[in-house]
């Protein structure tokens, strides 16, 4: 139907949460530059105008419960039986928000207020240009409106009566159509009996016969006819009175444009129709559309608003660890090799087993501190009770002692936790891809000597046959259906690389494929290719591609509700692991008028953004939220929202090369600074003697709980062992043995606040 009511900028967080309740569904409230405000039942979206800051909320949520009513109770077929009914749509409009705000009120107690308050505050603007007039004189349609929505006491005629009281029991659609072509055929039947009396009168006026007895007579039957509105003048001399008056008022101040507009809707306000006086139509529900036009901001900047995807069909989105496993194996390890690739097989045999005894100490301290953290939390949620036995021991202190009884201290089971790691699968990895293995192994084997469940979840956009990022799928192959207005994942592919429902030796070939792989694009990738031997030919289904982190984050709800009960975890952890940031997740779905998809619609706006994920009703608003480097902080603290108990951990391991330093713009990037700021240039100087020291810093700006920044080959959870060289000096000696014990402090310290987080 027709909504012109108004509506507030969107600085309250409770305002969609109003129109969820009452739609008890979930309705997406969107605040965009347009003149009106409706709701598409397809999408579910109430799309509201940006008004100016003047409006209360009170109206404000008046006018919600009122769309919100539209959209629960208003057929979207009822202006097609407008049009075959020919009625003004008006006319139907006044009688159906009678209905439908009378349900929404019935439902919701509490909006009564509100609609109260809110049509008070419309008085008071005249949006109904009513303000100085004689009510009487309205129309029907129109002394009905204000009646309705005001409680203002309108003077009714018998007839015009009975039409009101039948406006107050439209229960359905049809009730109100009916009730429609009622009114406008008792206003029709009235304006020409109206119309032939007049007519009567001009007639006997010009008879210079005719006494006065006679014309006595005809307005006699005129006033009867009108029953007890008597007093209401003829038509014509109440248009030209109402437009005269309104004209000298306001002539100074207006445009010529303007002056046409107001003489326009005067007339109609008088009349009910603008130039037929047996068509009705109501004037005071569209004298509120042009009233509304005042208290936009039409300046306002567009807003956007965005849904995380709500349907996707992980089947499709994660490649098992199953399937990886088998193509890694036939198609990587047992290809014929030759001698020199054998040779390669032979280092990757040893070099895995030397990597995993080289962190047994390091795998083992992790071990020892997570079981004192988690003891130490069973203890602090211990409880005392009395059994209601007698302590034996106590009985001899029974003349001083009331509390003789024996006690029982009950320890909670321990939290079953769990742990997600999401690995970057980019073409950039190619320079750092052995580092993060190394770290990404040693979080592994923690978890398997703690026996907590784990998933490892490579991501990836060019996995299997797509040479390109930019390939849309159709329907039929996306991981994802598609929705209106809700992020695309493009070619998003989740390749699950390890979990805990391997075999421990299929989690060691699978390590030690990747290792392989490593060195394959390290050395594709790079101009020193003095390598001693041959990697072998790697299956190009795993290929290196993008960086489509955000998109993987905006799968974790999903994800980790899948994980959560397949475990049975409580406590969830997730780990990043990354090299850079994300590339842009900028795509979204439209449903196009004609009823086909557009697959990468517009996501950027000068306004804010509004990020929401639908299932938990979760949002949050940004005015740079579609900055790519900031996209993924607003995700990380939306998906902070969504699983409120789920720590987030981030790796990112900086730098290129073995040199392995962390830039100046990192180091700005994540921690929010500008080194052209004083303050910020301390803060940069600070930081790199930090990453100098101790070969890593700690960031809590981007919306993780705990941030580690690596640079290349740092060895921070790997073991320091204390080197020296035979003959050395005790200077040197004493070194050495001071730089060991220095670095063994920092990977505890380190690997503390990772543990504490953990349990």
């Amino acid at each position: 139907m027709i909504q012109k009511e108004v509506s507030v900028n969107t600085n309250s967080d409770h305002k969609s949460t109003i129109a969820k309740l009452l739609a008890t569904e979930n309705i997406h409230v969107v605040h965009k530059k347009t003149q009106t405000a409706s709701f598409n039942v397809a999408t579910r979206e109430l799309v509201l105008p940006i008004f100016k800051d003047s409006i209360s909320n009170d109206l404000y949520d008046m006018f919600v419960c009122h769309e919100v009513a539209h959209a629960l109770w208003t057929p979207l077929n009822m202006l097609d039986k407008i049009k075959e009914q020919g009625i003004d749509k008006s006319v139907v409009n006044v009688i159906e928000d009678a209905r439908i705000e009378a349900m929404i009120q019935k439902k919701y107690p509490g909006s009564i207020t509100n609609f109260k308050k809110g049509y008070k505050e419309l008085l008071d603007k005249n949006f109904f240009g009513i303000k100085g007039k004689d009510l009487k004189k309205l129309n029907v349609i129109d002394k009905i409106n204000i009646f309705f929505k005001t409680g203002i006491d309108v003077k009714f005629t018998k007839e015009e009566k009975k039409l009101s009281d039948k406006v107050g029991a439209c229960k359905t659609p049809e009730d109100v159509l009916k009730l429609a072509v009622e009114i406008a055929g008792y206003h029709k039947e009235k304006e020409e009996k109206k119309q032939k009396l007049t007519k009567k009168v001009s007639i006997s006026k010009k008879d210079d016969n005719a006494d006065d007895k006679g014309q006595e007579s005809d307005t006699s039957q005129y006033d009867s006819d009108d029953e007890i509105d008597s007093d209401e003048p003829a038509l014509a001399d109440t248009e030209e009175t109402t437009n005269d008056k309104n004209q000298k008022s306001k002539e100074q101040d207006k445009s010529d444009d303007d002056k046409k507009e107001e003489s326009k809707t005067a007339s109609s306000m008088a009349s009910g129709s603008e130039g037929t006086n047996n068509n009705l139509e109501s004037a005071t529900d569209q004298y509120t559309g042009t009233s509304v036009q005042e208290v936009i901001d039409h300046a306002g900047k567009e807003n956007l608003y965005i849904n995380l995807p709500s349907k996707i069909d992980l089947n499709k989105l994660v490649v098992g660890h199953k399937k990886v496993y088998s193509d890694f194996k036939t198609k990587y390890w047992n290809q014929k090799v030759d001698s020199s690739e054998q040779e390669f097989k032979n280092y990757l045999d040893k070099e895995i087993l030397k990597l995993y005894n080289d962190n047994k100490k390091v795998i083992q301290y992790m071990v020892k501190e997570f079981e004192m953290k988690k003891s130490a939390d069973q203890y602090k949620r211990a409880t005392t009770s009395k059994t209601g036995s007698l302590d034996m021991n106590k009985i001899h202190t029974y003349k001083f002692n009331d509390d003789l009884f024996a006690k029982m201290t009950t320890i909670p089971g321990a939290t079953n936790h769990g742990m997600i790691m999401l690995l970057d699968w980019s073409g950039s990895m190619a320079y750092n891809m052995e580092d993060t293995l190394k770290q990404l192994y040693n979080l592994i084997w923690f978890c398997q000597r703690v026996k907590i469940p784990y998933q490892v979840l490579a991501f990836s956009d060019v996995y299997g046959e797509r040479t390109s990022r930019w390939d849309l799928p159709d329907e039929k192959e996306h991981v994802q259906k598609f929705v209106h207005n809700e992020f695309n994942l493009r070619n998003l592919k989740l390749i699950e690389f390890f979990t805990s429902d391997q075999t421990k030796q299929e989690s060691m070939d699978m390590m030690k494929y990747l290792l392989g792989y490593s060195e394959y694009w390290h050395n594709r990738n790079t101009y020193n290719r003095d390598v001693s031997m041959s990697p072998l030919s790697i299956d190009h289904t795993y290929n290196l591609g993008g960086t489509p982190l955000d998109a993987a984050l905006m799968t974790m709800p999903d994800i980790q509700n899948a994980f959560v009960e397949k475990y049975k975890v409580q406590k969830s952890n997730l780990v990043l692991l990354t090299d850079g940031d994300s590339h842009s997740c900028n795509d979204k779905f439209e449903l196009q008028s004609d009823g086909t998809w557009k697959q990468d619609g517009h996501t950027w706006t000068d306004g804010s953004t509004t990020m929401t994920h639908k299932k938990s009703g979760k949002s949050i608003t940004k005015s740079d939220m579609m900055y790519s480097s900031r996209t993924t902080t607003y995700l990380l603290q939306l998906l902070k929202k969504i699983v409120p108990d789920m720590s987030i951990t981030g790796f990112f391991i900086a730098g290129s090369g073995r040199a392995g330093r962390v830039n100046l713009r990192t180091i700005e990037s994540k921690f929010g600074l500008n080194h052209y700021r004083s303050t910020d240039s301390k803060k940069i100087i600070e930081i790199q003697k930090e990453l100098r020291n101790n070969k890593v810093a700690v960031c809590k700006t981007q919306g993780y709980d705990e941030y580690y920044i690596l640079p290349t080959g740092s060895k921070n959870i790997e073991s320091e062992e204390l080197t020296i060289k035979e003959g050395a000096k005790t200077s040197s000696i004493k070194s050495a043995f001071s730089k060991s014990l220095k670095a063994k402090t920092v990977n505890r310290q380190l690997l503390n606040k990772f543990i504490g987080m953990v349990a």
